[in-house]
């Protein structure tokens, strides 16, 4: 899907998300070779579950409207399927639900061309109807797809050609209209149009049925979600385990005590400090194979630009030279799972701009800063006020980990001593996105993961600003950044557009909307008993559908 995907800081990393993205009509995102640690000379066979730990529940299965990083690896491409697909191997876009597809001379008018023989789960036909309903979908202002919705900006109109032709009309040229018009994800017409008239709170959400290779059984809150493959999917065969199980954990030490008992297959993402504290150095790790890879994501500390204490950039500029990284790195990353960043591109990427150095920590310059802003030690309790108000704000972050909890720890430390009163509000997963979709916040704590090919508009267009429920929560409006932001829209040479993200990375940074903090080297701890297990530059980075295990080595037999 051509959308970032929000995540919330735990220490390490976001928790993950899976978005395809790439292009067709230029020059493709260099393909890293897939990282493996299983290799076997025996032909893979089906059967077999994959039982991974997720860290909670998704807020829904309904991809037109999910933001969370847990729904969208959940259902696509498991349950749901698009038009076109990434391939992991070469990042370049290739047929799924269309059979092809055709783009004007001028780049304003795509045609795709469906299959024939797609049916839903449910024995329906898949026809253009659906893609041009989920199309509308993402379209409608009342459907909370603002993340979605960003995408399509510059597409006037679709229409159903027959049922299986549909068109889409640009009104200019955009770098990414193939990837986002082919990677929509589709959604079945035939069941959304029934019963609940709210869209946002059709049933769907937690009953989907897709035209994917994986089936939805069922949904326990806060335990599991059970998908089991489809033996009638239309694609054929290719994807082995019979049961991909979702295991609701959400405290990292009884994950941990599962991996080490063989109850759950795959941990992602765990905790530095307990993998080489708790797992590294036992006997179970004869049982697992471990991967470390760089994920695409960046860790953040943003501020609610709407609060008159941001208003003045040597306040924000000040906070971002206060937050100790070497120290943070050091007891949470371990100087090895993961580096600082100055940037919203990983620095793997050829946008990112190696000219702008991730901010140290100095606060003699902090405090110089903070002085010439009008905030003074001046009422005897070591804190700085202005015009009678004390320098204090709340930090929102997601409970979960207990790195997460160190590392807001740290930086109220050393704000602390620089006269600054940083108060600590942790809270759930769901009412953190309430409260950061209404603007009820003053600073967070958090993690976006991207796609191969990012569109920063998502993130920092001043178009979005004003609006709830998008993804420029924190209000950032900048015309120099969004001049930058519309000539990398119309850019399809990706070298020249690099130029363009790099000099929209430097304002973007000396503006100081956020703090950058730290590119994440995830943790992927695998039962050995899975064969094939790769992996890639994409989200999630790697496929369980194509993980299998030899016959006489399967552990559930049903």
């Amino acid at each position: 899907m051509a959308l970032n995907a929000r995540c919330f800081f735990l220490g390490l990393v976001a928790s993950l998300a899976l978005v395809l993205a790439g292009c067709s009509r230029h020059q493709e995102a260099a393909a890293q070779p897939p990282q493996t640690t299983t290799s076997s000379d025996q032909q893979p066979v089906t059967g077999d579950w994959v039982v991974q730990q997720i860290s909670g529940d998704p807020g829904t299965l309904n991809l037109i409207t999910c933001d969370d990083a847990t729904g969208q690896e959940i259902g696509y491409p498991n349950i749901f399927e698009s038009l076109l697909f990434l391939d992991n191997y070469t990042l370049k876009l290739r047929p799924l639900l269309a059979e092809s597809s055709e783009i004007s001379p001028d780049q304003l008018t795509y045609t795709f061309h469906l299959r024939h023989d797609v049916k839903w789960q449910d024995g329906e036909p898949f026809t253009a109807a659906d893609v041009k309903y989920s199309y509308d979908k993402v379209q409608d202002p009342k459907v909370d797809a603002s993340d979605l919705r960003s995408y399509f900006t510059t597409i006037k109109s679709c229409e159903v050609l027959d049922p299986y032709t549909i068109r889409f009309n640009a009104t200019q040229r955009y770098f990414k209209t193939l990837e986002s018009l082919g990677t929509l994800p589709i959604l079945p017409k035939h069941i959304l149009e029934k019963g609940e008239p709210d869209f946002n709170k059709h049933p769907f959400g937690r009953h989907p049925v897709g035209t994917g290779p994986y089936k939805f059984v069922r949904w326990d809150t806060g335990s599991q979600i059970v998908l089991e493959r489809d033996d009638n999917y239309w694609g054929g065969p290719g994807h082995y385990p019979k049961r991909l199980v979702y295991q609701i954990i959400t405290e990292p030490y009884v994950a941990a005590q599962l991996l080490k008992k063989g109850e759950i297959d795959v941990v992602n993402g765990m905790s530095p400090i307990q993998w080489e504290r708790e797992l590294a150095h036992t006997r179970s790790v004869s049982r697992l194979n471990e991967i470390v890879y760089p994920y695409p994501a960046y860790s953040y500390l943003g501020f609610n630009l709407r609060n008159p204490i941001f208003a003045d950039v040597r306040v924000r500029h000040a906070i971002d030279l206060l937050i100790p990284r070497d120290e943070i790195l050091s007891q949470i990353y371990l100087n090895k799972y993961g580096s600082k960043t100055s940037g919203y591109d990983p620095p793997s990427s050829p946008n990112y701009n190696h000219d702008v150095p991730p901010t140290p920590y100095d606060p003699a310059l902090a405090l110089q800063l903070l002085t010439e802003a009008g905030w003074k030690n001046d009422h005897g309790d070591n804190f700085l006020y202005r015009n009678g108000q004390r320098l204090s704000f709340s930090l929102l972050y997601r409970t979960g980990s207990s790195d997460g909890e160190k590392a807001v720890e740290l930086i109220q430390e050393s704000l602390k001593k620089a006269g600054i009163d940083l108060q600590l509000t942790r809270t759930e997963f769901t009412q953190m996105y309430a409260r950061l979709d209404d603007w009820k916040f003053d600073a967070v704590m958090g993690a976006w993961a991207l796609d191969v090919n990012s569109d920063p508009a998502q993130l920092w267009s001043g178009s979005d600003a004003s609006v709830k429920k998008s993804s420029n929560f924190i209000g950032y409006n900048s015309p120099e950044a969004d001049k930058l932001i519309a000539e990398g829209k119309l850019e399809y040479d990706p070298a020249k557009r690099a130029l363009i993200y790099q000099k929209l990375q430097k304002v973007i940074h000396d503006d100081y909307p956020v703090c950058f903090l730290f590119n994440p080297h995830l943790i992927l701890l695998v039962s050995n008993r899975f064969q094939n297990v790769k992996v890639f530059t994409p989200r999630p980075c790697f496929d369980i559908t194509t993980w299998w295990v030899p016959r006489d080595e399967q552990k559930y037999k049903d």
